[in-house]
C-alpha cells in the first residue's frame, strides 16, 4: 500500500501564462536553470476543471446548509471548500508538478489562454485568480509574441481566425499583469514580449528578479541559447 506523502513546506509558486508559438518552451529551460525552480510543461489546463469543482462546492456551502436527508442539498452543511482547496493543492503537488528534494520554486507552463478556451476575460481572469489562491504567493510571467508573427509559426496556419484569435489574447494577457498586481499586490506579474526577450536575455533575467526568483544570469543566458527538441525559438 502506498502511503500519501504530505506536501512540501514553504514551497514559492512560478507559472508561465502565453499561447502557442511565443518561445515558452525556452523560458520553461530559462527557468528551469535557476538553483531550487523546477517548471514543468503543459498539462492541458488540468487546472481548469479543479477551479470548476471548487467553484461549485463553494456555491453549494455558501448557498445550503443542510443537514437533514430529507433536504435537498443533504450534506451541504458539512463542505468546507478551503479544506477542499488544500486538498486540490496536495493532489495537484503530488501527481502533477512533482517537486523535488530540493526543489523551492515549482511551477508550470500553459498556453491554452486563448478564445476558445475562454469565453471573456473576465473568465480568464477569475482563473488566474484561483491559481493565485491554489498556489499561495504564485508569481505570473506573461509571455506575449507579435499576434502577425504568431500566427505564421507552427500550427497556426491551419487556423484561419489565427490573427483575431491572437490579437485578442495578446491584450488579455498584457492586461491581467494589471489587474492580478492590483488583486494580490505589486510583483506579482510581470509581462514580458517574445521581441525583446529573444534578442536581449537580459529582458527575462530583469522578469525573473522583479517577481523575487533566484538569480544565475549566465544559465538563463546559456539556457536560452540552446536549440530546442521541437524547433529553434529563434
Amino acid at each position: 500500500m502506498r502511503l500519501r506523502r504530505e506536501a512540501p513546506k514553504n514551497l514559492s509558486y512560478v507559472t508561465v501564462v502565453t499561447y502557442g508559438r511565443t518561445g515558452s518552451t525556452a523560458i520553461q529551460a530559462s527557468l528551469n536553470a535557476l538553483p531550487g525552480v523546477l517548471v514543468r510543461g503543459e498539462n492541458y489546463a488540468a487546472m481548469r476543471g479543479l477551479g470548476t469543482y471548487l467553484q461549485s462546492i463553494a456555491e453549494v456551502a455558501d448557498r445550503h446548509h443542510a443537514g437533514k436527508p430529507t433536504h435537498p442539498w443533504y450534506g451541504s452543511a458539512n463542505l468546507d471548500p478551503n479544506a477542499l482547496l488544500a486538498d486540490i493543492r496536495r493532489h495537484v503537488l503530488e501527481h502533477v508538478l512533482r517537486p523535488k528534494a530540493d526543489t523551492c520554486w515549482i511551477g508550470f507552463k500553459e498556453v491554452r489562454y486563448e478564445p476558445g478556451h475562454f469565453a471573456a476575460y473576465d473568465e480568464l481572469l477569475q482563473h488566474l485568480v484561483f491559481l493565485g489562491r491554489l498556489f499561495p504567493g504564485l508569481r505570473y510571467l506573461m509571455n506575449v509574441r507579435a499576434p502577425a508573427d504568431a500566427a505564421r509559426s507552427g500550427w497556426w496556419p491551419d487556423n484561419p481566425d489565427a490573427l483575431e484569435v491572437l490579437t485578442t489574447t495578446r491584450a488579455w494577457l498584457l492586461e491581467s499583469v494589471t489587474d492580478l498586481n492590483d488583486f494580490f499586490g505589486s510583483h506579482r506579474a510581470s509581462g514580458v514580449a517574445y521581441e525583446e526577450w529573444s534578442t536581449d536575455p537580459q529582458v527575462l533575467i530583469n522578469a525573473y528578479a522583479g517577481l523575487g526568483l533566484p538569480r544565475a544570469d549566465q544559465a538563463v543566458r546559456a539556457a536560452l541559447a540552446e536549440r530546442l527538441e521541437h524547433g529553434s525559438h529563434q
